[in-house]
C-alpha cells in the first residue's frame, strides 16, 4: 500500500546560477535560474511568444484564476500573478526542484497570489475552475501525454475561460489535430520560427471528466527484468530511462545491493522506474518493513509506488519529493533507515557534497547500508571525505561507480 506524501525542506538559493527579468503587460518579474532547469541562460522564447498573445488576446482585468501548467522556474504563472494581483495562481510542476525556484521567485518578487505543487500535469486536486490555464508544453512528453494533456484541460476551464500553449513549431499540425480532436475550438494561433501558440475552448461538443488514471498516458511498456538472481515484472513510463532493459550503471548498483538480502527501513533517493526498489524488495530473503521513495521527479516516485504495488509487496509505501538529497532531514530521534540507496547526479558547480553526506548520516542508523551509484567523478567527490563510514563494496563500468559504505 502507498500514499503520496509531500515533506519539503532546504533551500534553493545555493542552487541559483543567474539572474534574470521578465517583463510582461507594464510589469516586470526578476526570476533566479537554476542549471538544474530547463531554460537556464535566461527567459526561453517559446514562453516569451506565449505572453505576448496572452497581453494581446486576453482580457487580464477581468482574470480570476489560472493555472500555469509544468511551470519551471515560474516564468509564465509569476507574470501573471505580478499583472493580476487580485487573480488566485497555481503553478504546477512535476520536478520540486521547479516547485522550490518557483516558490523562491515567488517570494523574491513579493507575489502573495502564486501557489506551487509537485503535480503531473493536470492532476489534482484543483480547488476551482479557471480563467486561463497556460503551458509551454514539454517537446519530449510524447503524443499520448499531449493528447491528454488536451482533452483534461477543458472541464478545468471556467464559463468562457481559455487555454494557451505553446509547443515547438514541429509539432504544431498534431497539436492542432489533436485540440480539434478533444473537442474544442481553435480561436487564436501564433507562430515564430521555433514556436506555435494556440489558444482553445469547449467547442459546443460535450465535454466530459477524463476517469483515467494520470499515468496512463505516461506508461510505454511493460516487461520482466533480471538483476543477479531476482526477477520483477515492471511497468515503464516516457522520459525516463531503462524502460525496456537495464542499464550499465543499473546493473553495476543492482550487482552490489543484491549480494545479501536487505531488511528494515528503505529509503531510495531517484528511483526511476522502479528497478532498484523491485530488485531489493524481491529479493529472497529480503525482509523490507517501510520503502519510502524521493526525489526531484514525481513522475518516477509515482510509477515506482505504482509497481512495488502491483509486485504485490505489501508494506508501506510513502513518496517525499524534494528538491536535493542534501535536503532530507532524517525522520526524528526514534527511528532511522537500514539502507539509504542514491542515485546521483547533481546540479552542475553546485556545492552538494557536504549537505548530500550529512542527510545520509542523519538518515542511516548505525550500521545502516548507504549505496551510491553516479558517474565516476561524482562518487569520487562525494567519497573524498569518509570519516564515520566503512567502505564494502566497490565497482566501476564505462565510466560509472557504484560503492557500498556502512555508517560507523
Amino acid at each position: 500500500m502507498w500514499k503520496p506524501e509531500s515533506i519539503r525542506s532546504g533551500s534553493t538559493i545555493d542552487l541559483v546560477n543567474r539572474q534574470t527579468s521578465c517583463r510582461f503587460s507594464g510589469k516586470d518579474i526578476r526570476l533566479d535560474l537554476s542549471l538544474g532547469l530547463f531554460s537556464s541562460a535566461g527567459v526561453d522564447t517559446g514562453s516569451i511568444l506565449l505572453l505576448k498573445t496572452i497581453a494581446k488576446k486576453i482580457n487580464l482585468d477581468t482574470l480570476s484564476t489560472a493555472l500555469d501548467v509544468g511551470c519551471g522556474v515560474g516564468t509564465l504563472g509569476l507574470a501573471l500573478a505580478k499583472r493580476c494581483p487580485e487573480a488566485q495562481v497555481t503553478l504546477v510542476d512535476r520536478d520540486e526542484l521547479a516547485v522550490s525556484f518557483t516558490r523562491h521567485n515567488a517570494a523574491i518578487n513579493k507575489l502573495k497570489n502564486a501557489n506551487a505543487a509537485s503535480r503531473l500535469m493536470l492532476e489534482g486536486p484543483h480547488d476551482c475552475l479557471y480563467n486561463l490555464i497556460l503551458t509551454n508544453f514539454p517537446a519530449k512528453a510524447g503524443d499520448p501525454v499531449l493528447s491528454d494533456y488536451l482533452s483534461r484541460s477543458l472541464p478545468l476551464l471556467a464559463s468562457g475561460g481559455t487555454a494557451a500553449i505553446v509547443i515547438v513549431y514541429t509539432l504544431a499540425e498534431r497539436c492542432r489535430k489533436l485540440i480539434i480532436e478533444s473537442g474544442a475550438e481553435i480561436i487564436h494561433e501564433d507562430a515564430s520560427k521555433q514556436h506555435t501558440v494556440f489558444h482553445y475552448r469547449p467547442s459546443n461538443t460535450a465535454v466530459s471528466e477524463n476517469d483515467r488514471s494520470f499515468l496512463t498516458p505516461y506508461i510505454r511498456h511493460s516487461d520482466e527484468f533480471k538483476i543477479k538472481r531476482t526477477r520483477y515484472k515492471l511497468d515503464t513510463v516516457w522520459n525516463i530511462g531503462d524502460f525496456d532493459t537495464l542499464s550499465w550503471r543499473l546493473k553495476l548498483m543492482g550487482e552490489l545491493i543484491n549480494r545479501e538480502p536487505r531488511y528494515g527501513i528503505m529509503v531510495f533517493w531517484a528511483p526511476g522506474q522502479g528497478h532498484l526498489p523491485l530488485a531489493v524488495c524481491r529479493q529472497k530473503g529480503a525482509r523490507p518493513q517501510r520503502v519510502i521513495l524521493t526525489g526531484r521527479d514525481r513522475l518516477e516516485l509515482l510509477i515506482s509506488a505504482h509497481n512495488l504495488n502491483a509486485a504485490g509487496i505489501d508494506i508501506p509505501v510513502e513518496l517525499k519529493p524534494l528538491a536535493d538529497p542534501g535536503y532530507f532531514g532524517g525522520f526524528g530521534e526514534n527511528e532511522s533507515a537500514n539502507l539509504l540507496l542514491t542515485d546521483i547526479n547533481p546540479v552542475p558547480r553546485s556545492d552538494w557534497t557536504g549537505s548530500l553526506r550529512d542527510a545520509a548520516s542523519a538518515v542511516l542508523k548505525s550500521e545502516g547500508i548507504w549505496a551510491i551509484l553516479g558517474r565516476s567523478a561524482d562518487v569520487a567527490a562525494l567519497t573524498k571525505v569518509t570519516k564515520g563510514w566503512t567502505p564494502l563494496s566497490d565497482k566501476r563500468n564505462r565510466g560509472w561507480r557504484a560503492v557500498i559504505y556502512r555508517k560507523n
